[in-house]
């Protein structure tokens, strides 16, 4: 990969006295997830002769001895009561900068489910009404008790089939550099060659940068003292979502200094350790190369998926000629010959990139204001676009395997609540 990892292995961000994958740790992670992936399930509208909103599957079931079942933050409530209040005051100076979010909350709800809002609570109840940002991401943030007492864990919610900006993140998978995305503070990876699928960076971008929903905001907000154990988890959509925040936060913590910190993490060495469930690949063999780099070390960042759940197997893997370079020296006319093929297949999939990008940026634009964005420079202006459809997962992968059903649930085995199973029968 012509290059030498030696310099990021020199900051570390994992806790090598939490090594590995911990049942205790998996099983009540996942429920975090079911409770943002399963929303849509426990809405009364969503009761049918063969669906019960009622039923365990659709519930947390989190352990308060070990984590407090209440969030410390909850995006979705902030979103629905601030939605709320919009539709009382309309814009005001106050609330300009997200106008256009609730704007397209509102218009996106029937009359007749605008008519049922009577309070706050009905607009978070559903979610396609209570996410921020193009592709109405969400997240909570719990607090541990007891052993787990100083910890935190941010949770990332994961697509939200009902709702079509969460859908279309899916869809956005050209290729796009990991590092200095956007702006030259924001790195999802120090290697030049590491590229992400677009929709899952612009995603977690504005998941992490959102200056009154986002992660940097909160974290700044609530104080979260210096080396906190810092967990980080997610299912589908948001496993994805927390591979690259997994990633963020240690090159955002090692390259802060005294003198340039726009994230406000100069010192916190937050100890970090990401689950994810159903893992959609995130990027490249360079990018979960250089995830490796940072993570293989202290084993922080487990991913587990199911053997026969379609969703980690997307988004499908195009390797052309570019992909195999490695260390080839380009000293033989074999070699000089092969580059140059190499580079027609590069082109022709760095050019669908170069179409779609622009738009994605455009669309992305004035959903709120990011964190400290004075200090953030230009945002897009270091938006690249990448050529390696090579995708991969990320993180050290484990499998569990499912039983195949004939069920008319196309995504039986791809539900949190399927995971929650699985990991308590095949992951003691």
């Amino acid at each position: 990969m012509k290059r030498n990892f030696t310099a990021d292995r020199q900051f570390l961000s994992g806790d090598f006295s939490n090594k590995g994958y911990k049942q205790i740790e998996a099983s009540q992670f996942i429920e975090f997830c079911v409770e943002l992936d399963s929303q849509d399930d426990r809405m009364p509208s969503s009761r049918t002769p063969t669906h019960d909103p009622d039923s365990p599957n659709f519930h947390p079931q989190i352990n308060p001895a070990l984590w407090n079942p209440t969030p410390v933050f909850d995006s979705r409530e902030m979103v629905a009561k601030d939605v709320m209040k919009f539709l009382s005051t309309g814009e005001t100076a106050e609330n300009k900068g997200w106008a256009k979010l609730y704007r397209e909350i509102i218009g996106r709800a029937k009359d007749g489910e605008r008519a049922a809002w009577k309070s706050w609570q009905d607009v978070f109840a559903n979610p396609q009404f209570n996410g921020f940002g193009p592709y109405q991401g969400a997240w909570l943030l719990y607090e541990g008790r007891n052993e787990n007492a100083g910890s935190y864990a941010i949770a990332i919610r994961g697509t939200v089939m009902s709702s079509s900006p969460s859908v279309i993140e899916d869809a956005l998978f050209h290729p796009v550099i990991a590092n200095q995305f956007l702006s030259p503070h924001v790195s999802f990876a120090s290697f030049n060659g590491a590229s992400l699928h677009s929709g899952f960076a612009h995603a977690t971008f504005t998941l992490l940068l959102d200056d009154k929903y986002g992660i940097l905001r909160v974290l700044s907000d609530k104080q979260i003292p210096q080396n906190a154990p810092l967990y980080i988890v997610g299912h589908s959509q948001g496993a994805s979502m927390t591979t690259l925040t997994h990633a963020f936060f240690h090159y955002a913590m090692k390259n802060a200094t005294s003198t340039s910190d726009p994230f406000r993490l100069y010192g916190k060495n937050f100890k970090l350790k990401s689950y994810g469930f159903a893992q959609p690949k995130p990027g490249n063999y360079e990018f979960a190369a250089d995830f490796a780099s940072i993570t293989q070390s202290a084993d922080n960042a487990i991913v587990i998926n199911n053997d026969i759940d379609v969703v980690p197997q997307v988004p499908l893997t195009l390797q052309d000629l570019g992909d195999l370079d490695g260390d080839l020296p380009k000293t033989t006319l074999p070699v000089r010959l092969f580059h140059y093929v190499a580079g027609i297949g590069s082109g022709l999939h760095g050019l669908v990139g170069r179409i779609a990008e622009p738009f994605v940026r455009r669309s992305d634009a004035h959903y709120g204001y990011y964190f400290h964005y004075d200090e953030l420079g230009e945002i897009g202006s270091s938006d690249k676009i990448g050529s390696s459809w090579n995708f991969t997962p990320a993180g050290r992968v484990m499998l569990v395997y499912g039983t195949p059903d004939n069920t008319t649930d196309e995504f039986l085995q791809h539900h949190a609540w399927s995971y929650r199973n699985l990991i308590k029968q095949q992951l003691p």
